[in-house]
Order: structure tokens, then sequence, then C-alpha cells
């Protein structure tokens, strides 16, 4: 059977017996649509006699699908393959070709409007006619329809006329075309229907709505009774075309998808609702590849509607434990109970929120992201754009030791090095220094780096930032990862200049020594990641590869040079990085945190930063903090969470302990979580060890340094 031909009937009479040539009969074939097509034309010129030149003016190139509508949706997919994240769209259209679907599932699709539609007619086919009104939004019969249809006829056989409706038309519950309607009403592809099933979607074809916008009036689930007569119907006239009486009997109504379980939508997965299942709000993953993509010459609009399968970094299994952990509307997060707090005027003056990413510091690649439930607000672990500026980011704290900590081993330091630790007020510029309330030390006057980093003291890291100039500070944090930073007044500062001279104390002071400027857990995350690789920064990223459509095969091809970009560099000594990671690790030993992940070993460092609130109309800094972090990491991964005030500066109150945020309350129970039950089941290897570089008595440090043995 040609694809213009009428299938052959299932009781066919006995054909007549003809010693015409083969070649001949295919000529006459030929005649015979010829003589139709002038036969049409004539009847619509002798009819109207206005439209004599319409045959040869319209284009039927316009009637094809991707002239009038987007090419379909793209799809975003969790590193596994399996798991969809997220799909963009306007139109939630996914073209699939006819080839693919078994011969009597076709028919079952459109027996019911268009029982003849493999015959020849003088004005085209009723198929052919619903599909020019629907590519044209013409309504009801014209001449030009008319005129339109046979020369779609004439230009394209019938199976591909076939392919333009039933991947152009909507089926209801918010599906256009045969592949999104096979997933809305039956959770499969429409290669796998069922004639039954297929008999389901050619009986809601023909009105896929309400008068008032429901579910149609022949789906299964709103109008049982309703739907199985048109299904009948349907069958009824399958039979002797496409299958026999008794394979009509055998048909049995199938059970539809709940409707409540599909989404009606192009576009889903950008904002996820309070409450919903863990492991869904992807939103700023789909803001990441976006971007991502758009450096590599897919443009957001593009993108949307082009068609294409993005494989991301998304590991499904650590988004699901990251989310559980973090997300404040989840009735077992560590964060569930808080109370968002308004002024008498309404505005939100704290609100508790937290933010994580899990990084494969080995590579680069995202493993889990979380940011907020809503795509479409602020990120809370990454960038953001407003009115062309660049927001975001939270006060390091503590966790920015490490870089200056790495910053002062590069110069020669030595993590026995001993520096000033006494709270410290400079005469010039009046900036007070103190060591988190402490008002002395174990170690006194003078305490060493790995002292000062353990117990994270402020004032040795304000001497170190000091005696080697914010500007190595600063850029040893680029170089491991920190890409923005926010100054004092919260510009953007770093991305632009990406370094300052070392004794410059423009854009960032003395203070980055020990975190009071904002950076992205994003960063943090790649900044503590390039330590736990041995020094070696990777890009985060968030694509693997990019797929699109073939319109003929329907199978996904790789776009070539699309997708990982990876570049690693050593930007840090393996040394260094091997004697930070030492550090870190006394941290988690200190505060006995290690007991949490099942005895691994882990490098962590925390981090807090105070809040501020408004008296007699100025900001006024309080000892409650606004902001706490933890970052580290395993052999296997790095994890950095941040928990703090998403509405300002005000302090924030942990709900499990009612009492102000830190370190080691929500940020390390998040931290903690994720870490454990990710590594379940990986080797508990053991961390780099000291490599003890650089001078005890380094000429720069301020401090006294033991006399030598002799």
């Amino acid at each position: 059977m040609t694809a213009n031909e009428e299938p052959q009937a299932i009781t066919p009479a006995a054909p007549e017996v003809s010693a015409e040539p083969a070649g001949r009969k295919r000529r006459r074939s030929r005649k015979y649509r010829v003589v139709v097509a002038l036969a049409a034309t004539l009847a619509v010129l002798l009819g109207g006699g206005l439209l004599v030149t319409t045959y040869y003016v319209d284009s039927v190139d316009a009637l094809q699908p991707e002239s009038f509508q987007s090419a379909g949706v793209t799809t975003i997919m969790a590193a596994d393959g399996k798991t969809q994240l997220a799909q963009l769209g306007t139109v939630n259209r996914i073209a699939v070709p006819m080839t693919v679907i078994p011969d009597k599932v076709r028919g079952a699709l459109i027996a019911g409007e268009d029982r003849d539609f493999f015959k020849d007619s003088f004005r085209g086919s009723e198929l052919t006619h619903r599909y020019v009104r629907l590519a044209t939004q013409m309504t009801g019969n014209s001449y030009r329809e008319t005129v339109l249809a046979r020369k779609l006829e004439d230009q394209y056989d019938r199976l591909t006329i076939m392919g333009f409706y039933l991947n152009s038309v909507d089926f209801g519950r918010g599906a256009v075309g045969v592949e999104a309607a096979a997933q809305a009403y039956f959770g499969k592809p429409a290669k796998d229907l069922t004639v039954a099933e297929a008999a389901v979607l050619g009986s809601v074809l023909h009105e896929p709505y309400a008068a008032d916008g429901g579910l149609s009036p022949f789906d299964p689930e709103a109008h049982p009774a309703e739907a199985k007569d048109r299904w009948a119907y349907v069958l009824d006239n399958l039979v002797g075309r496409w299958i026999t009486p008794d394979e009509r009997s055998q048909q049995a109504f199938p059970s539809v998808r709940a409707y409540a379980t599909v989404t009606p939508t192009a576009e889903w997965g950008i904002v996820v609702k309070p409450g919903e299942n863990a492991g869904r709000a992807t939103g700023h993953v789909v803001n990441q590849v976006y971007e991502e993509l758009r450096q590599q010459g897919i443009e957001p609009t593009d993108l949307r509607n082009g068609g294409y399968r993005v494989y991301t970094t998304i590991d499904p299994r650590a988004q699901l434990l990251l989310e559980q952990a973090a997300r404040p509307d989840l009735k077992d997060s560590e964060l569930y109970g808080t109370k968002v707090v308004r002024d008498a005027n309404g505005k939100v003056q704290q609100d508790l929120e937290a933010a994580g990413v899990v990084l494969d510091h080995a590579t680069g690649a995202v493993l889990a992201y979380y940011g907020g439930l809503d795509g479409n607000g602020p990120d809370l672990a990454g960038l953001n754009t407003v009115d062309n500026a660049l927001v975001g980011g939270h006060p390091a704290g503590g966790t920015m030791k490490a870089y200056t900590l790495a910053a002062a081993l590069e110069a020669g330091a030595s993590l026995d090095s001993h520096w000033r630790s006494l709270p410290y007020t400079d005469p010039t510029d009046k900036i007070r220094v103190g060591n988190n309330g402490a008002s002395s030390a174990p170690c006194k006057e003078y305490c060493t780096l790995t002292e000062s980093f353990v117990k994270s003291y402020n004032v040795p890291f304000y001497w170190v930032a000091r005696q080697l100039g914010p500007g190595a500070i600063v850029k040893t944090a680029y170089q491991a990862g920190i890409r923005c930073m926010w100054d004092a007044d919260g510009k953007e500062q770093l991305a632009r200049a990406s370094v300052q001279s070392p004794n410059s104390r423009f854009p960032f002071d003395r203070p980055v020594g020990y975190g009071q400027y904002a950076v992205t857990v994003l960063d943090n995350a790649a900044g503590i990641g390039t330590i736990a690789n041995g020094g070696v920064y990777n890009k985060p990223y968030f694509v693997q590869k990019v797929e699109k459509r073939d319109p003929v095969t329907g199978s996904y091809l790789p776009i070539a040079g699309v997708g990982a970009k990876q570049a690693p560099k050593q930007v840090m000594r393996p040394a260094v990085a091997g004697d930070v990671t030492y550090a870190m690790t006394q941290v988690a030993a200190d505060r006995r945190w290690t007991a949490a992940v099942d005895g691994r070993e882990i490098a962590t460092v925390g981090g807090t930063w105070e809040g501020s609130v408004l008296r007699d109309g100025k900001l006024q800094p309080t000892p409650e903090n606004a902001h706490a972090w933890v970052v580290g990491f395993t052999k296997q991964v790095t994890v950095a969470i941040w928990t703090g005030n998403a509405a300002g500066s005000a302090p924030v109150v942990d709900p499990l302990t009612k009492a102000t945020i830190t370190a080691g309350t929500a940020p390390f129970r998040i931290w903690s979580g994720v870490v454990a039950d990710y590594s379940t089941g990986m080797p508990k290897e053991k961390l780099a060890g000291p490599s003890h570089v650089g001078r005890i008595d380094f000429p720069l440090a301020n401090g006294v340094s033991p006399t030598p043995s002799p």
C-alpha cells in the first residue's frame, strides 16, 4: 500500500484478473488524480469566480506545522537520563513520525473523524480540510480552503498529511499532538498505544474541551458514559478497513490516567508549590541551563521552543536529599517550623531560608542545586540580575578564612606561624575586630594559623589580610572559584575586575580576611571544591549534553560541540591545598562532627555573620546572626549550605534550638544529613594529610615565633 492509498479492506472482494501491465496501471492512477485535481479547481472557479489566482498564489509551504507553531517542547532531564526535571515551551507538543505508530493505531486516531481519508475526493479529504483550517485559522468551508486542501494533497502523500494533523491538533488536557496526548491520557509514548487506547484519543479529538473549557465531553474520567459511546463509534468505523469484526469484539474500554496527575501546560518544573514532593524544586537549575547554553550559542527562546532534550548533571538522589533537608515547607526538613516575621505594615522582616549545592569537585558537575521554590524568584544559591545589576550572595563569614589561610600559605607562611589574636581596634579606621565574642583565647596573645582557623578567630585573619594586603586574599579566592563578591554597599565588584592589587583597600578592605563580603553558595562550593581537588579548579557546570529531535525519524540526535566544557586548571599548589584540607579536618574533629556522618573523614569550615536592625532610622548591628554556613567535603563530594534571612539583615532564629542560628545548628544539620545519606555505600576514603609548607618564622607574621631548638 502506498501512502496515498486507502488501507486494504479486511474482507476484500475477489480481485479481477487483468493482463494490463503494472506500469500502465500506475500511469492511469496518476492521470486520475490529475483529473480529480483539475475538476476540483474547475468547480471552485465556476462556483465563485473570485479565486482565479488562488491555486497559483497560495503556497502550501506555509501550512507545514513548523511554519505556524512552535516545533515542540524541550525536556530537561536528570543525569540518569530517565528522570525529567522540567519542561520548556509555549505549546505542549512533541512531534512524532507516523511511521513509528502501528497502522491500526493510526486508524483508530482518525476513524471517528474521517474514515474515508485515504480515498480520493474532488474537494480533498475531510481530515485535510480540518488541517487547513487549523493551519490558517479559517472557519467553515470556503473555496480557498478547498483549493489549499487539494494543493496539499497534490504535494504531500496522505501519511504525511495525517502526521501534519495528528501532530498539530489539540486532544484536550492541554496536550497538542498525539505524542503529548498519549502521555496525558495513558502515560506512554504514542507508538505504544493499543487500538483501544487510540480510539479514546480519536474520541476526544472530536471535541477536546467542554464549552466551559473543562475536560472533553468524551474524556472517560469526566464523562464515562458519553466517552464509551463515542469510543464504540470510533471502533465500529475501524471494522473492514483496519480491524476485523472479531478484533472489534475483543476490545475493552481502557482506563485513563487521572487528570490530577497531568501537567496540562507546556512548561512545568519552574515553580514548586509549598508542600510538593521533594526533588522537584529545580526551577533555578533550569535558569542555570538557560545561561550555560546561551553561552554556547543556543538562545533562551530557541531552547524553549526548539524541541531539545537537555541532559543535566543533576543526580535525582542528591537533589531529593538536599531538598528534604533544606526546604522549610517540608515537614521533616531542618527548617520546618520557622516563622516569617512581618512589621506593622506587613513587610517581611525575617524569613529563614536555606540554599545548597552538592558538587562533584573532581569534574565540576553540579549534582544537586537548591535556591528556592520559585524559579521565577530570587535564586538564593546563585546569581540574579535586577536592572542590569548582579545581585545575590550572602556574607561569607568564617568560610572565607579557608581562602585567607590558603593565601597565607601560598605567600610562604606555615600552619604553625603565629599571629596576633587579641581583639583589636584599628586606630586610623576605628575598625573593631573581635573573636566572635571571645575576649581571650587559650593561645592568648599569639595563635598559630591552625588554632585560629579551628576556633574561627577573626583577629588573626584580619592581620593576614592586613599584612599580605586585601588583594592577595581576593586573588586567591577568585582563582579558587569565587567569581562574584559584593562590597559593603551591596554592589558586585569582583566579576568585572576579577582582582585588585595586593595592598589596595578598594573595593574590598581588610575585613575580606574574615568574611564580611557576600559570595554565592555556588561559588563557595566551587572554591572549597578546588581545595578538595588538590588545588585544581573545575568550573561548575549543569549541562552534560544536548540532543534535538529528528522530525523524520523521531529520534533525538546529539548536537556536536554543545554540553560539558571541562577545563581543569591547577590554581593552588597541591601542598597548600593539602594543608588547608588538614586544617578543615581539625575543625570537624574539634566540633566532633564526624559522628554525624558515620565516622567518615570530613573537612569542614563554618561561618556566621551578625545581623542588624533598624534603630532611630539607622541600621545598627546586633550580636545575633542573620547568616550561617557550613561548607566542606568528603573524598567524593563537596557540599555548601547557607541558611539565613532571605528578607534582609535582621537576625533569624533556628526553629529547633529557638536561638540565633550558628554554623553548628541548622546549616550543619542540613550539611551532615545530605553528606551522610548521599555517601551511603561509598568507601570511607581518607583525605589529604598536612604537607607542612611554609615557614614558622614567616617574616610578615606579627606574632612571636617559638624559639628554635638548639
